[in-house]
């Protein structure tokens, strides 16, 4: 062949060669840097469990014949005392009585407005605010307390100053319990049981049938028990099924690590990033943590949060993979971070309020005064909710 054809050919080739690998060959590699935080380990090995049924005049009626209530706290509690080196079983209204014997089959047996009636106490105007301070007297950091309640505020006349005052003491409780132990967590779940007896609330009453009405299980403890006892005992699976559930836990170091930390970067400019993690003692359900709106970068013009996937190995140390892109990563700063808050106020809990306590008819699937314990609960969090930040480098290699 004519060489002075094949010059041209090579040196178009070398052209094609060197246009091809500056628009899609790598141009350069990334390097993530980072000090990983390992999941926690620190949680006490005991565990003390707690258990507090209300027993005022107002839970008489989910003791009927075909109670939900019955077998619901009936199962969640065999599946919590599994994993509890001491439990007690108590009734409570305006004092802490101890069930005698101790069993568990037999306090569900005996949960009847007799029984109820026969273990004493002031049945008929139960202050929710003192049964959360009685709870949290005997409370230490090995204690997984259990309140399970209709949580009706016997609201006096004067039902606006009654619920502020309620909201405030709520909130003074947990900011105490919170200074002694700042891994306290605690945990709302709603529920709901055939109801079929009085309804009760401050000096009002009416005579329900064969309905169905909600009621709640607090747990309050180290944040740590809390959130292993959630991969053993899910919440989810309650019998029955829970009508909704809210958590707050104090702000925390979240444990992460990277598994990949070069990556190329081609023509798209852009990289993707997973981060895997353990969010478990924030106590948050999936909805909470898998909602990318919870989420925030240190640079919203360069990341995006993608996806957050639940890791489904049972014997994961993490909890979640976090993905997300970097567009034009070598001009990024060397620092970087993502944070991760949880709700003030989960709406449902404002929905399910009754502000009243007079018009039950309307109000069936209501609890007077829910608001103000949650909301008290939630001001004693409130400088907790962005619960905690991952920090993480990136530099050219």
């Amino acid at each position: 062949m004519n060489k002075k054809i094949i010059i041209p050919i090579v040196l178009g080739s070398l052209l094609i060669v060197f246009i091809l690998f500056n628009c899609i060959g790598p141009k350069g590699k990334i390097e993530l840097g980072w000090i990983p935080v390992a999941p926690n380990k620190e949680a006490p090995d005991s565990i003390i469990l707690k258990v507090y049924l209300e027993n005022s005049g107002s839970m008489d009626a989910y003791m009927c014949a075909g109670s939900d209530l019955k077998d619901a706290v009936f199962d969640y509690i065999s599946d919590l005392k599994k994993y509890s080196t001491l439990d007690s079983l108590f009734y409570i209204n305006s004092t802490r009585i101890p069930y005698r014997s101790g069993i568990l089959e037999a306090y569900i047996k005996d949960l009847t407005p007799q029984s109820f009636a026969k273990a004493g106490g002031n049945r008929s105007n139960t202050d929710l605010r003192n049964i959360f301070s009685m709870i949290m007297e005997a409370h230490d950091s090995k204690t997984v307390s259990v309140l399970i309640s209709d949580c009706i505020l016997d609201i006096p006349q004067s039902a606006t100053d009654y619920f502020g005052n309620c909201q405030v003491h709520i909130k003074n409780v947990f900011n105490n319990a919170l200074s002694q132990n700042p891994y306290l967590g605690v945990e709302i779940i709603q529920l709901e049981s055939k109801f079929d007896g009085f309804w009760f609330c401050g000096r009002n009453s009416k005579k329900l049938s064969d309905i169905k009405r909600p009621y709640y299980i607090w747990l309050i403890g180290d944040q740590r028990i809390l959130a292993k006892l959630n991969k053993s005992v899910k919440v989810d699976d309650i019998i029955g099924g829970i009508k909704n559930y809210s958590a707050y836990a104090s702000s925390q170091p979240i444990p992460f690590t990277f598994e990949k930390s070069t990556f190329k970067v081609n023509h798209t400019k852009k990289i993707k990033v997973e981060l895997v993690t353990d969010m478990s003692a924030s106590l948050q359900n999936g909805l909470v943590i898998k909602n990318l709106g919870n989420y925030k970068v240190s640079n919203p013009s360069q990341m995006t949060i993608l996806s957050v996937q639940e890791i489904d190995a049972p014997n994961s140390s993490y909890s979640h993979v976090i993905e997300f892109e970097v567009t034009n990563p070598e001009t990024m700063k060397k620092e970087e971070n993502i944070s991760f808050s949880y709700p003030y106020l989960d709406s449902w809990v404002e929905a399910a309020n009754d502000s009243t306590g007079t018009d039950i008819d309307n109000n069936i699937d209501k609890t007077t005064g829910i608001l103000s314990l949650v909301k008290g609960v939630a001001e004693a969090y409130k400088g907790h909710t962005n619960y905690g930040t991952i920090s993480f480098s990136l530099k050219n290699k």
